[in-house]
């Protein structure tokens, strides 16, 4: 009974029941499929081949530098030609006080020019000027003496016609008023009051008699006998009270006696404000052109003053007579001989302590370029490497589509000459205490994992060797850095990860196998270790970058 009620189990219960079993088979399965491919791999690539020689590299701490190598010429950081002015260009030298090689500061002189000549012409402008200036002043004066006396005399005649205004022609103007109301006025002010009072009395009466007058007409075109002879007793009678009145009329602080004295007086204001007018015309036409007179004056003696045009010209040909250094540095050529005129540069200055590199960079390199970074400079003129730093970059290309550039030297005391070819090393970056290896050494597997091939054993074609997972980081145009955690310093690396690099011939029997250990092992199949790749076999004769001769960096 019991075996009839056992249960019957199917496959999917005996994986479950080893399951880490299964885990272990999938692991090996996989790694059989890794080797397989590279198996496929490397007898595709090497099968029937004969390997000339296979170049390693031995790995090691170093510095990963990226750079752009350029050509320049050195030259001065800084140079002025001292030249004489086209003033001077006729003048004589008389004195050269310097030598090629020497060091001057500036404003040393460095040569000195006949001076005779432009001396003489300086004297004679300087006489001129002062003759001008002289001249010049005595206008002037003048100017201002004819405006003193001119003002003055049209000031009299201004103050005399407005007295003549004021008093009438009176004398007692000036005396003392017997009406104590009429203090502090003019003769023409009384005279205008009491007129004007006057005048409106007796008109008066003459508009009285002429009203009688009308009214005797009248009667006597109207025969009327009677009322023409009351109306003429009225008429004697208002006339012989105007003339009382009249002759009543007074001003006795100016004795005046009578209306027709003082009327007479009030007539000549009209006349005498006129003249006062004219008078105070002529004074401010004078004052007027006296003061433009001066002004014109004091404007030439102002530019008598002035500094000639001319002397000044003839003052700055004197100064540059002499010429002078104008920067501080050395004297690198000198084109001044005593005796002969002056022509183009009398002398070249160079800074030689702070020298510069000029130099070309390519359009495919200037892109990764900045000014500031850090140079290399090398010559035949210097042993050692000089430092030199990036300073500046044209921003655009010239005709050959190249760019300029300027490198400084960063040592004055760096024993490169002005003139001297330099090659010029521009460190675009650096990066110290890493493995790198050429760039061709890191391989690329299907799933895209990189790898470089270590040796395992052998000498020259006959090495092996395993694949060593890395991580790739900065490169340049040679060299990679790469890191794993399974590297070390003193491995010897392939140079290349292209088993077909170093291939020479087609050899039936011989190939490449990848044995069971999955090293790779490349020589003759007969002397092949148990579980090891072969790569091409046969006598190849050593040679070659690690092949049994010196190869490129670490290479052996």
């Amino acid at each position: 009974m019991a075996e009839q009620t056992k249960t019957r189990r199917g496959p999917l219960a005996w994986v479950k029941r080893h399951k880490k079993l299964m885990i272990f088979l999938v692991i090996v399965l996989v790694i059989a499929l890794v080797i397989t491919n590279v198996v496929r791999k490397a007898n595709k690539a090497a099968a029937g081949t004969t390997y000339q020689y296979v170049r390693t590299t031995v790995l090691q701490k170093t510095t990963l530098s990226d750079s752009v190598n350029v050509n320049g010429t050195v030259k001065s950081g800084s140079s002025a030609s001292v030249t004489a002015s086209d003033s001077v260009k006729t003048y004589k030298v008389t004195a050269v006080n310097v030598a090629v090689g020497d060091t001057v500061k500036k404003g040393d002189v460095i040569a000195t020019l006949d001076t005779t000549d432009v001396e003489k012409q300086i004297a004679n402008a300087e006489l001129k000027l002062s003759d001008t200036q002289t001249d010049a002043q005595k206008s002037y004066d003048q100017a201002v003496e004819d405006q003193s006396t001119d003002l003055a005399s049209a000031r009299a005649d201004l103050e005399e016609a407005q007295k003549k205004y004021d008093t009438l022609g009176l004398d007692d103007y000036y005396g003392s008023m017997a009406d104590g109301s009429n203090s502090g006025k003019t003769n023409r002010e009384i005279v205008t009051e009491y007129y004007t009072r006057y005048a409106e009395e007796i008109a008066g009466y003459e508009n009285t008699l002429a009203n009688l007058r009308i009214q005797l007409t009248q009667a006597q075109q109207d025969g009327d006998a009677d009322r023409a002879a009351g109306l003429q007793g009225q008429i004697d009678d208002y006339t012989n009270r105007e003339s009382v009145a009249k002759g009543q009329c007074s001003i006795p602080e100016l004795g005046l006696q009578g209306f027709d004295a003082i009327s007479q007086c009030y007539n000549q204001i009209e006349q005498l404000a006129q003249a006062l007018d004219k008078a105070q015309q002529s004074y401010q036409k004078a004052a007027t052109g006296a003061s433009r007179s001066v002004d014109n004056a004091e404007t030439k003696l102002e530019q008598s003053q002035r500094e000639d045009d001319t002397l000044t010209s003839l003052q700055t040909a004197l100064d540059n007579c002499t010429l002078t250094a104008t920067m501080d540095g050395t004297i690198t050529a000198l084109n001044a001989t005593v005796g002969d005129v002056c022509s183009g540069a009398v002398a070249t200055i160079q800074d030689v302590d702070n020298l510069t590199v000029e130099v070309t960079i390519p359009a495919s390199s200037v892109g990764k370029l900045k000014a500031g970074m850090q140079c290399n400079i090398t010559s035949d003129a210097t042993e050692d490497t000089v430092t030199g730093t990036l300073t500046r970059i044209d921003p655009v290309a010239n005709d050959s589509g190249s760019f300029g550039a300027t490198v400084t030297v960063n040592n004055q005391d760096s024993g490169l000459l002005i003139g001297i070819s330099a090659k010029v090393e521009i460190i675009v970056s650096e990066k110290d205490n890493v493995f790198t290896v050429p760039r061709d050494a890191v391989g690329t597997n299907d799933d895209g994992s990189t790898y470089v091939l270590r040796k395992t054993g052998g000498e020259g074609v006959d090495m092996t060797f395993e694949q060593v997972a890395v991580t790739e980081g900065d490169t340049n145009d040679y060299y990679v850095e790469i890191t794993g955690d399974d590297l070390n310093e003193g491995d010897v690396i392939r140079a290349t990860a292209d088993l077909t690099q170093g291939v020479e011939t087609s050899s039936s029997g011989d190939g490449m196998q990848v044995m069971e250990n999955g090293d790779l092992y490349v020589g003759d199949p007969s002397n092949m270790p148990e579980g090891t790749v072969v790569m091409g076999g046969g006598d190849a004769p050593a040679g070659g970058p690690g092949g049994g001769g010196p190869g490129g960096p670490g290479g052996q």
